[in-house]
């Protein structure tokens, strides 16, 4: 019999990728918690065999019906940095699925974390020590847990949250990384790792798993949406460009992250082939950055 998996987040980006990766997969059930079943989204994995139940972080009866009898749970966040509070707000919400994951008796959850920026290098980050903070928190309540910690994902680009067009008709990657390489993946991919993970709980409980396909530059990734965008023409941004308080989140950010993965995708033998950066720009060529 099919176990139920309950996602999480199954409209974004890294819920999205678990959600399809699964529904491909004739193990597991899906189901997918959304604030609205009438998004496109939601009908789109609906059509696809997932069942929809509408819910939300904030309402702790929506999170008991989400998870009643499911067997593994897929659990991200997504951050807003327009309130000034998003840090407590995050960790409020999660710790009440966390709750709701115990009480119902999940045999195997599996959150999307970050490292615990304040720890590791001595000052914070809050959109990385929130979710620390909350993994701290399951772990403290004997959840059945897996950490997956993701990199910043190629589909970013495709959403416009990474790239600025410039006056001069350029496009500008908001990565001020300063020649830095950063590891990187797609979502599909990384939802095919997640599918494998909860198909293998005895080997991945308890275990924190970072996933990357490969580690470039970026003006690697700059060079690479260049050549299979042309005419335009990408370039990184410089830190000295920035804000004074956008230099000290990013600082916050950019000096950690590109040194500490967890570990690496390659761990994990019943995956499909990595994708490339170009693999996911040919893609969705008619998308996004197209369009501009």
């Amino acid at each position: 019999m099919a176990e139920v998996v309950t996602v999480f987040g199954a409209t974004g980006s890294q819920g999205g990728g678990v959600a399809n990766a699964l529904l491909e997969d004739p193990k597991f059930n899906v189901r997918i918690v959304t604030r609205s079943a009438s998004t496109d989204k939601a009908k789109a994995l609906q059509e696809r065999g997932a069942g929809v139940i509408e819910g939300n972080f904030d309402d702790a009866s929506s999170l008991e019906r989400a998870l009643q009898g499911t067997y593994g749970t897929f659990v991200m966040t997504q951050h807003s940095f327009e309130d000034p509070n998003f840090d407590q707000l995050e960790i409020k919400q999660v710790t009440g699925v966390a709750d709701a994951a115990k009480a119902a008796g999940v045999q195997h959850v599996v959150f999307s974390s970050l490292e615990d920026v304040q720890k590791i290098m001595g000052f914070p980050c809050l959109h990385y020590d929130s979710k620390a903070q909350i993994e701290d928190y399951m772990k403290s309540i004997g959840l059945p847990l897996t950490i997956v910690k993701y990199p910043g994902y190629y589909e970013n680009y495709i959403s416009l949250r990474l790239v600025q067009k410039l006056e001069d008709d350029t496009y500008e990657i908001a990565y001020p990384l300063e020649g830095a390489a950063k590891h990187g993946i797609s979502v599909a991919d990384a939802g095919f790792a997640v599918g494998a993970i909860f198909e293998n709980r005895a080997e991945w409980l308890g275990r924190t798993v970072g996933f990357s396909a490969d580690k470039l530059t970026i003006q690697q990734h700059a060079d690479i949406l260049s050549k299979h965008l042309a005419p335009r023409v990408f370039k990184p941004s410089k830190l000295k460009d920035l804000a004074e308080h956008q230099i000290l989140e990013c600082t916050s950010v950019f000096v950690h992250y590109p040194e500490h993965p967890s570990a690496v995708l390659r761990e994990l033998n019943s995956l499909r082939k990595e994708a490339e950066l170009t693999d996911v720009v040919l893609e969705v060529e008619g998308r996004g950055l197209k369009k501009l």
